[in-house]
């Protein structure tokens, strides 16, 4: 059973509530959100134009073209430069066109407007919200500086600028020393298992959020810690 205590009017220096799940008090002062999955997701019919372009670049290698890329992206969530990576990537595939000829200016991203406009709402009650998320430089470059996040959101961290990547340990107590919040006041949503199991041993409130769940999956994850949009 749950119960709610409202703590007058809203203030971001100190929780705007209270709520009571099971025996243990909850206090938010944040709310964190993953990108990829949550935030945003692939363009529709992005599955089919990044097989077809795999397929124009690496022909009968197309498959492996992917995997390479994927390797790459992995291994430079940390702060490893992508564009080396990815022309490694494209000399082993004896492809002779630039990187910006390659990848998409967009990066396959399309971003949830409603998803947007809901961390607005959290937002306008007076809690603090945060992208946490897992990318490598070039692209999570151009998340921060073309898709205007940084009127959306409080801050935005980064496993290429933070050294640290989900579900690692050092990645959220690198978001907690900057936000200088206790992780009991956060509340952490993520629609990997692993992720949401890595900010829970640090003490972090998390919950799975199924794969491009959209508002309708949203709302009840933060009724359950008192927030109604």
């Amino acid at each position: 059973m749950r119960s709610i205590e409202r703590l007058g009017a809203c203030d971001r220096k100190r929780p705007w509530m209270v709520t009571r799940v099971g025996s243990a008090a909850v206090e938010l002062d944040w709310v964190l959100f993953d990108a990829d999955g949550v935030i945003q997701g692939r363009r529709k019919g992005g599955m089919d134009e990044l097989s077809a372009w795999a397929a124009a670049w690496a022909g009968s290698r197309a498959e492996e073209f992917l995997l390479a890329i994927a390797a790459a992206d992995v291994a430079c969530l940390t702060g490893k430069d992508f564009g080396a990576a990815m022309r490694e990537v494209l000399r082993q595939f004896e492809i002779s066109a630039h990187l910006e000829e390659v990848i998409d200016p967009h990066w396959w991203i399309e971003v949830q407007q409603p998803m947007l406009e809901a961390v607005r709402a959290v937002r306008d009650l007076g809690l603090r919200c945060g992208l946490a998320t897992n990318q490598q430089n070039l692209r999570g470059g151009y998340m921060r500086s073309s898709l205007g996040f940084e009127q959306i959101f409080d801050e935005q961290f980064y496993s290429y600028e933070l050294g640290f990547a989900k579900p690692e340990a050092g990645y959220f107590k690198a978001i907690m020393a900057r936000i200088d919040v206790a992780p009991d006041r956060v509340l952490f949503i993520d629609d990997h298992e692993g992720n949401v199991a890595g900010a829970r041993e640090i003490g972090i409130h998390s919950e799975l959020f199924p794969v491009d769940g959209g508002v309708v999956a949203l709302k009840p994850i933060l009724v359950r810690y008192g927030i109604r949009l």
